[in-house]
């Protein structure tokens, strides 16, 4: 699981990385033909590709240390990426005011000699960017990770972008009216909209929101699988950078604590099945919230006076008594080891532990200390009348 992990977040730095390369590859394409053709708007696209290439390795240093750990930070670092997702958001929404206020202020868009040279180059460069777009956006609904998600909304702003100076040009040249305005206000929609949505990840995380309904949901369904769970008294996943953190309270049908600790690993290892991105689990159990005591009262042939012996004794009152003192069952039964060979004092024991009684109330005369020590480990008392 931890190769499986690292893997994962190699993965998240090699898509951040390829951002920034191909990212100022394209910045200083689109300069040097800005600069040679004197054309104005691929020049300052260009100086917005330049920012992203800071945007995208601000990511990248994000979640290049997030995973380290220290006695200072013992969960890591992961709200680092949570927080260069918000500045990367702000910085969207930033460059869409950007691509706004360059169109509709008074000098417009300004539009180069070579149009047909420009359009076939700035057409190739957004092929590019829709292809690694693409790619990038699937990587990171895989991988959970809101530092690639945020970085691939940025590539939809380059598109934008490009594509407002693809319009630009082109409308220019055949006399289109305001064609050039209208796609700029679609794309800055989309380019406001997928901000806003990292925005709101990013902060959700960094104020230990609880996750969605949807993958709570996912958590408990798979907790409740385990029939010796009985109640899930206290159920809260957060989200850290592309990582999940669980708090979990349970009631067991369990008192025995070594197959409540085998039981609690089963769940564990589940929920990280059910929830790939989930990290770190913490579940505290509890016995359950019983409303009344059980006790077993050991009794001798006659029935009622209270037996000397354990494992001899010839009968066993289970009593139910309310925390009010009413009593909801009362049976007799024989004891059910009282004809065994051999180990009956270990045999009533373990019958006494799965019937789930309190107390156990005779003349402990003959009660071996192992048994003593089991049921004080148990937490059956052991009382006379």
């Amino acid at each position: 699981m931890n190769i499986k992990w690292y893997n994962k977040e190699r993965e998240r730095e090699y898509w951040l990385l390829a951002s920034v390369w191909l990212n100022l590859i394209l910045s200083v394409g689109k300069l040097s033909w800005g600069w040679y053709f004197g054309a104005t708007i691929v020049t300052a696209d260009g100086i917005h590709s330049i920012s992203d290439v800071f945007g995208a390795f601000l990511v990248f240093m994000a979640l290049r240390f997030a995973g380290h750990k220290s006695k200072r930070f013992p969960f890591g670092l992961y709200k680092l990426e949570d927080l260069a997702a918000t500045i990367g958001g702000i910085a969207i929404i930033l460059a869409g005011y950007e691509i706004i206020r360059t169109v509709f202020n008074n000098k417009g868009i300004q539009t180069p000699k070579d149009i047909w040279g420009t359009l076939i180059f700035i057409a190739v460069i957004i092929i590019i960017e829709i292809i690694f777009y693409f790619f990038e956006r699937k990587a990171a609904i895989r991988l959970n990770s809101p530092g690639v998600k945020t970085d691939s909304v940025n590539w939809l702003g380059d598109i934008g972008a490009g594509a407002v100076v693809f319009s630009g040009i082109l409308s220019y040249h055949f006399g289109v009216p305001y064609a050039q305005k209208v796609a700029v206000i679609i794309i800055v929609i989309m380019i406001f909209y997928g901000a806003w949505g990292i925005l709101r990840d990013a902060i959700l995380s960094l104020l230990e929101a609880s996750v969605d309904n949807k993958t709570l949901q996912q958590a408990q369904n798979a907790i409740l699988s385990f029939p010796e769970v009985q109640h899930v008294d206290e159920l809260f996943i957060r989200r850290s950078g592309s990582i999940l953190i669980a708090d979990i309270v349970l009631e067991i049908k369990e008192k025995s604590m070594l197959t409540a600790h085998v039981i609690i690993d089963q769940i564990e290892e589940k929920l990280h099945k059910t929830l790939p991105n989930l990290a770190t689990v913490t579940i505290h159990y509890e016995p359950i919230k019983k409303h009344f005591t059980k006790k077993a009262i050991l009794l001798n042939e006659d029935k009622k006076t209270i037996s000397t012996a354990f494992h001899d004794t010839k009968w066993i009152r289970i009593v139910d008594i309310t925390d009010t003192g009413e009593i909801i069952n009362d049976n007799i039964i024989p004891n059910p080891v009282l004809q065994e060979q051999k180990g009956k004092p270990i045999r009533l024991a373990a019958w006494l532990i799965k019937q789930q009684v309190d107390k156990v109330i005779f003349d402990p005369d003959d009660l071996s200390e192992d048994i003593k020590t089991l049921f004080y480990a148990i937490g059956i008392k052991i009382e006379k009348e």
